[in-house]
């Protein structure tokens, strides 16, 4: 059992650099990589923890298993980090951005790795049993350590350039541009419909006038008695 654990640690070890150079060609930013591999340093660790606890021992299978969730562990944390980096405003305003754009993602992908492997539970086979014990505790660990470690760390410590605030200033005098704009056509639109139906009543005015004239000029009953008695005695 302890012939494996150096083979192990040289594992680790080597997939985490490799893990860490590909990270930083699609997130450029030294601190940001560090962090991530920080985050998956701590994963790993409670991942060994938690498997020791499900009685599991040090063996060929139990390292490829690990190396394995290694790919997860950056899979979770990339995707946090990069939501971070990429949006505008303060690190605490950043982070919870993140959050809220990859918190329900990541749950759900955790939470569809568990579901899958849950009929594994019930294989007889050790290979079987082992990997669902490993993908169980990584999918819960990574999944805590992304959503709830990662955020918090980065909200304090997380890189925070003078872009993103820049953004944030473009953002916010966009809006205000944008609503100034609204309340204009609002305005002027009420200005138009005024205009519209004080011509329509300016329209209507004439021809009430010509009504009434009409009314004046009709003859009236007594008009008309008048006319024929006039008739007769004629």
């Amino acid at each position: 059992m302890y012939e494996v654990i150096p083979n192990i640690i040289q594992t680790f070890l080597i997939a985490i650099g490799a893990i860490y150079l590909a990270t930083f060609l699609f997130i450029p930013d030294l601190k940001s990589v560090i962090i991530i591999t920080f985050t998956m340093f701590m994963i790993l660790v409670s991942l060994v923890a938690a498997l020791h606890a499900w009685g599991m021992q040090a063996s060929s299978i139990m390292m490829v298993e690990l190396v394995m969730s290694i790919g997860f562990c950056s899979d979770f944390c990339v995707h946090i980090v990069h939501a971070f980096l990429t949006a505008t405003g303060t690190r605490k305003e950043r982070a919870q951005q993140a959050l809220i754009n990859m918190g329900m993602p990541i749950f759900c992908a955790c939470l569809s790795s568990i579901i899958g492997v849950v009929f594994l539970s019930f294989a007889q086979s050790y290979l079987f049993r082992t990997f669902f014990r490993t993908i169980i505790s990584i999918m819960i660990l990574g999944g805590i350590h992304a959503l709830c470690f990662l955020p918090v760390i980065l909200s304090l410590i997380g890189s925070h350039w003078s872009s993103h605030i820049n953004d944030k200033l473009q953002q916010n005098n966009f809006i205000q541009m944008t609503s100034s704009i609204n309340n204009d056509s609002q305005i002027t639109e009420h200005i138009i419909e005024e205009y519209l139906t004080k011509k329509r009543t300016i329209q209507r005015a004439p021809d009430t006038i010509e009504e009434e004239d009409d009314e004046l000029f009709l003859p009236t009953k007594n008009d008309e008695t008048s006319v024929n008695n006039r008739n007769i005695y004629t």
